[in-house]
């Protein structure tokens, strides 16, 4: 029968460990597990405890309870087994270290011989190798000694700590702790030796203020190191190197004379010192504020008054202390210290990092304004959530901040600054090279050129082209500077500008300068003749026929300077669209083209003929109703009191009146010269004229001297041509006929007009 128990009870014990296997989660839940073990043994403590004392255990089930078969074999008797083994002695501190776990005091532990189980938070009577009535692991069992009370506060208080939520969760019993924000964890603590609140025991670790990256870059505590009064690196003479105009020094030549580095003495002044650091006195640092700030002696303590009158080097910018005394956060100073230092936490080192901390750290790189609006690449997200959070503002600082306001790469330096400061960088600053395509844009758009101008730098690319060369490229990319770019766009504008007033003067001038800044061709200032005109035209100036078999026009055998006014190849500009097609011939079709520049072909036809005045008399005077004008003649005396009847030729004398001068001359009195007349001394011999008169053509006097003129009959072939007029200067300025009498006449001067249609005469002469 007694088999038969035990084996029940195996079973149960079977069945009990089978339970909490299967309650037991797999992988690494460390926490889960450590739970577990303590449940089962708090289970096996009650179930032993109920086998040696169960007047003491309560709530225990009857699997606990042990019988065994009466004498006479009838009935079953309750029994404990082991009561008889244990002394009255033993039970009774068993039964006081149970009466003082009830209460929970650890302060009556020591007293009274009871040790701590960590895993149970029990305190239970035992001796070194463990509690007697109870089970707890080795490792984590206290037995009884002078600082099992202290263990078991510790851990007491601990547990309590750790049910802080937040920073501003320690009321009740939680009112015996502070929040640490390195960890996002309370922890019991006690009054700090400067004031505020660290961690009470040492095994909690607070240091924030260790961690945390001062100032613009992490800076370690660093271990003081003193020279001596006068080390050979410092002392006296003055340690300064020269400082040039921008009050940038030049550290003196190491060792003698350099100046300290931080956390070197001795130093005297602040000018002792590196660029930018200053001296801290005896142990005092900003503002005379005891401790100097980064720095520490060599077994880890502060830096403090009283130290010797030694001085050390500190670097202000790099070092500050927060704000805050002690480690552990109070209640009150919650919302300040998050608001400093949002980046404090278990990520501060690892991230990620909160949005708060990532605008913190925005705005100490120098940036401004909202940083989720400003930044949307996400790449940057995943970048600093994956790091430091020192790091981060050092890749906002030098990344973002530094490239946007030094950077020499605009591609790079633009973005940046649209990030940092949420505005567009000045393409032009000096500092970017090659000058970008930006701030071409902006000085092309400034000199009022039209987008479709080839100067335009969206063309780059397409340069060199047949209307912007290699130089301005160059030009336009750095070679010269921003002023001088831009007035090379304002000069071609003013040139245009000044083109289009007077577009006759250069018309290929005034297409070229207008295509540069307004990217269209101007209005052309002549009527194009047809093809027929031109063909007779052109057909005046010698060399230039006309193909029979194709009916080009023929310039093969013409002067060269026709030659040049095609192009011969593409040069991707507006005359490309009228090269020369077989042997320099000119087509209709090609003709046709709107801006074919038959301008030119008419400028050097005139340019032909204007040279070439006699050539062009020579052929009107082939038509009989043509007569040579009156040609100057010298002058000529034949002394005085001539014959009446002897009518005097032009340019003779003397005569008295008009009756003496042969048909059509008149009698000019004492004349000092005469139109058509070249004095070849006879007019004026003298300063007195000796009352001399001479005869000559009224007509001479009417073309201004000008006797270089031909006469054409009245009813000839030519009249209407050209329009005729009474008045000599209209004729010169408008390329008319000026009719005296019955006579039209051409002077030189009319036919040199660029309206005077010298081809209809040379045409007309050639029928007739």
């Amino acid at each position: 029968m007694k088999l038969f128990y035990l084996g029940l009870m195996a079973i149960a014990v079977i069945l009990v460990l089978i339970s909490i296997s299967m309650n037991k989660v797999e992988g690494f839940d460390y926490e889960g597990r450590k739970a577990d073990q303590r449940k089962f043994l708090k289970e096996n403590d009650k179930y032993w405890d109920s086998r040696l004392f169960p007047q003491v255990v309560k709530g225990v089930d009857k699997e606990s309870k042990f019988v065994e078969l009466s004498k006479d074999k009838t009935k079953l008797n309750n029994v404990s087994p082991t009561a008889t083994t244990v002394t009255r002695e033993i039970g009774e501190k068993i039964e006081k270290c149970k009466l003082i776990n009830l209460t929970g005091n650890c302060e009556e532990i020591d007293a009274n011989e009871c040790g701590y189980c960590w895993d149970t938070d029990k305190i239970v009577y035992g001796d070194k190798n463990g509690p007697i009535a109870d089970v707890c692991s080795k490792k984590n069992w206290i037995p009884p000694g002078p600082k099992t009370g202290y263990y078991c506060q510790k851990k007491k208080e601990q547990e309590i700590c750790k049910k802080m939520k937040d920073c501003g969760d320690s009321t009740g019993e939680k009112a015996i702790c502070g929040w640490c924000p390195l960890t996002a964890s309370g922890m019991p603590k006690k009054a700090g030796p400067n004031g505020g609140f660290v961690p009470k025991y040492d095994d909690d670790k607070c240091d924030w203020k260790g961690k945390l990256e001062l100032g613009h870059e992490a800076v370690p505590d660093k271990t003081v190191t003193f020279l001596g009064w006068s080390p050979n690196k410092g002392g006296f003479p003055p340690r300064r190197g020269p400082v040039n105009s921008k009050g940038v020094m030049t550290p003196a030549p190491r060792p003698y004379g350099a100046p300290l580095d931080r956390g070197e003495g001795d130093c005297d002044r602040d000018e002792d010192c590196g660029p930018g650091m200053k001296c801290g006195h005896d142990g005092r640092g900003p503002d005379g504020k005891p401790g100097i700030p980064g720095l520490k002696y060599s077994n880890g303590g502060k830096v403090l008054p009283n130290s010797g009158y030694k001085d050390y080097c500190y670097d202000p910018k790099l070092t500050k202390e927060p704000p805050f005394d002690g480690d552990l956060i109070q209640p009150a100073d919650c919302k300040r210290f998050e608001q400093m230092f949002p980046c404090v936490g278990p990520n501060m080192l690892t991230g990620p990092h909160s949005d708060a901390c990532l605008q913190s750290l925005w705005t100490k790189s120098g940036c401004t304004g909202t940083l989720t609006k400003r930044v949307s690449d996400q790449n940057d997200y995943k970048n600093w959530n994956s790091h430091s959070y020192g790091t981060v503002k050092n890749n906002m600082t030098e990344s973002i901040r530094k490239v946007a306001l030094v950077g020499t790469d605009y591609s790079k330096s633009s973005p940046a600054y649209q990030k940092c400061y949420g505005k567009d960088v000045d393409p032009c600053e000096d500092r970017f090279k090659p000058r970008p395509k930006e701030c071409a844009q902006k000085i092309y758009n400034s000199t009022g050129c039209l987008s479709a101008g080839k100067l335009n730098p969206v063309n780059t690319d397409s340069w060199p082209d047949g209307y912007v060369g290699a130089g301005w490229k160059r030009g336009q990319e750095g070679d010269w500077s921003v002023n001088r770019y831009k007035s090379e766009i304002y000069n071609y504008q003013r040139q245009m500008q000044a083109a289009l007033r007077n577009p006759k003067n250069d018309f290929d001038r005034t297409i070229y300068t207008s295509m540069l800044c307004n990217g269209k061709m101007p209005d052309i200032p002549w009527d194009k003749p047809c093809w027929r005109d031109f063909n007779i035209i052109m057909r005046t100036i010698p060399g230039v026929t006309e193909n029979p078999s194709n009916l080009n026009l023929s310039f093969k055998a013409a002067p060269s300077n026709f030659k040049s006014l095609l192009t011969v190849g593409g040069r991707g500009w507006w005359k490309n669209e009228s090269t020369w097609v077989g042997s320099y011939e000119i087509p209709k079709s090609k003709y046709d083209n709107k801006y074919f520049p038959f301008w030119n072909f008419i400028r050097e036809g005139r340019n032909y003929w204007n040279n070439n005045w006699d050539l062009f008399k020579s052929k009107m005077l082939k038509v009989p109703s043509v007569k040579a004008g009156s040609p100057a003649v010298n002058s000529k005396w034949m002394g005085w009191g001539n014959s009446r009847w002897l009518k005097r030729p032009k340019g003779y004398g003397d005569c008295d009146n008009d009756s003496d001068c042969g048909p059509g001359l008149k009698c000019a009195q004492n004349p000092v010269r005469l139109a058509g007349v070249v004095d070849a001394g006879a007019i004026f011999p003298n300063r007195w004229g000796a009352g001399r008169d001479f005869c000559y053509d009224p007509n001479d006097q009417a073309f201004n001297g000008n006797s270089d003129v031909l006469g054409f009959l009245d009813g000839s072939p030519f009249d209407n041509i050209v329009q005729t007029t009474t008045s000599s200067s209209t004729a010169n300025s408008k390329g008319y006929f000026y009719k005296v009498g019955t006579k039209r006449y051409l002077t030189k001067q009319s036919f040199m007009n660029e309206n005077f249609p010298y081809w209809l005469f040379i045409r007309t002469a050639s029928v007739n």
